[in-house]
């Protein structure tokens, strides 16, 4: 593990010292850009190793503020050789609001994205939001950008902590995606979302790993034709066994295609216990510990969450990168569920996971499952999200983006289509899933996987 320059940290901390008492004072030029580069120092990147206003797209022409390569012994230094960034970096005014209530927030979130997805950047594993008073480290993986710190505050007093976190985070293995597929309404699909797109994902090559959390039903676990365990899952979470000892490798498929999955399967000693025996003998963050080591691993991993806000639901979310969330076009409870999810259960998720010095899951667009596309289906829709995002007006910004994504033609809903191949498959002998019999199937989840994932 590297360990952050001493000199480079005490430089980073005269310019904190002599930074303007005024937020309001600092454009990025005279303030910003001098903490920044200090500190990037702080974390290994020489003058040599990073590249100012660096091209991230041909077109249209967008850049990055600085973008950084770590030294490579059979490569010239960054600057003489610019390309493959590691690292990139945009710089706000110091009066940018950097909080989710804010809609600068999401204008620079926006920003950095874009500047990861570049046709010039698809190397860059990270980026660094700053305005010189706070940052935020994301992650980029695919077509997926997440944070993985909180909004840090960047001061005197907590410069080489700062460091340590972000050198902690770039300096580790590269590792998967974990996604909960989350709704506290039943009924509208998350089971066979889940099974499907890891099935798909698989299909195109990714290594994949399921895991069923939602042990009262324990869907996703039949439906691969296993058997739930007992006490595997469980003294795995509580440490006495390795989270790999508990996994089945399975292959499924027919003469043409066969795929290569893992699931955790469902445990029935979970069935047999209280909520508060669960509660004393695991950590709520032991899911994410064990998925955390393994994930190196795996590309994806996909978490089958119950319908409900109770342990394995927080459980499921805290160890989760990002979450994706199937709603029903024509239950309007999965639609008003999603108000209490991003004021109410995100807030809670996003304070745990900060005690351990780890961003909030963010979330994917949200998915209407199993939608028509009639008008009525689509007036209707319009109107509960529209109502959910009036009603919190610090939060709207985060809702329209939850709620829609910006397509050629303006913002439209992410639609799953209905498909009868989609429902019968469980039904038909020998069962395949889907996306395996029916060409129709696989591609409405390619189509979920282009728009979100890859």
């Amino acid at each position: 593990m590297k360990s952050a320059s001493i000199t480079a940290v005490a430089e980073l901390q005269v310019q904190l010292a002599h930074r303007p008492e005024g937020r309001g004072s600092g454009d990025e030029n005279t303030v910003v850009k001098p903490i920044i580069e200090k500190l990037l120092e702080t974390i290994g990147f020489s003058s040599l190793d990073r590249v100012e206003q660096f091209k991230v797209n041909s077109k249209p022409s967008r850049r990055a503020d600085f973008a950084c390569r770590y030294p490579e012994q059979f490569k010239p230094p960054f600057f003489q050789s610019p390309i493959d960034p590691f690292l990139l970096v945009e710089l706000k005014a110091t009066n940018c609001q950097l909080s989710i209530e804010h809609k600068s927030y999401w204008q620079a979130f926006k920003q950095l994205k874009e500047q990861l997805l570049g046709n010039k950047s698809t190397s860059a594993n990270f980026g660094l939001l700053s305005n010189g008073w706070e940052l935020q480290l994301f992650r980029r993986h695919n077509k997926v950008v997440h944070p993985v710190t909180h909004i840090l505050p960047l001061t005197l007093d907590n410069s080489i902590e700062v460091s340590k976190i972000i050198l902690d985070i770039i300096s580790e293995a590269k590792r998967g995606l974990i996604i909960s597929v989350y709704n506290n309404k039943g009924g509208i699909g998350k089971t066979t979302t889940t099974t499907n797109l890891g099935i798909v994902l698989a299909q195109k090559g990714y290594k994949v790993l399921l895991v069923d959390f939602d042990p009262n039903q324990a869907d996703l676990t039949r439906t691969f034709q296993l058997k739930p365990v007992k006490n595997e899952v469980w003294n795995s979470l509580k440490g006495s066994i390795p989270l790999s000892k508990v996994i089945q490798n399975i292959t499924i498929g027919n003469r043409t295609q066969q795929i290569c999955l893992g699931i955790v399967p469902a445990d029935e000693r979970f069935l047999e216990a209280k909520d508060s025996e669960i509660q004393q003998e695991i950590r709520l963050e032991s899911l994410m510990q064990r998925l955390q080591d393994i994930s190196k691993h795996y590309d994806y991993i996909l978490i089958d969450t119950p319908p409900n806000w109770r342990w394995f639901a927080q459980a499921g979310t805290l160890a989760s990168d990002v979450l994706l969330v199937p709603a029903s076009p024509v239950n309007r409870f999965s639609l008003e569920n999603l108000e209490d999810l991003v004021m109410k259960f995100m807030p809670i998720i996003g304070e745990w996971r900060k005690e351990l010095n780890k961003g909030a899951p963010s979330l994917l667009p949200l998915v209407l499952n199993h939608y028509q596309a009639t008008e009525t289906q689509a007036l209707n829709c319009k109107e509960i999200l529209a109502n959910i995002a009036n009603r919190n007006p610090t939060h709207y910004k985060m809702f329209d983006n939850f709620f829609y994504i910006d397509g050629l033609f303006g913002k439209r809903f992410l639609e799953l289509p209905y498909k009868v191949e989609i429902c019968r498959a469980p039904f038909e002998a020998p069962y395949l899933p889907a996306p395996l019999r029916y060409k129709r199937a696989r591609e409405v989840y390619e189509h979920l996987i282009r728009e979100v994932l890859i």
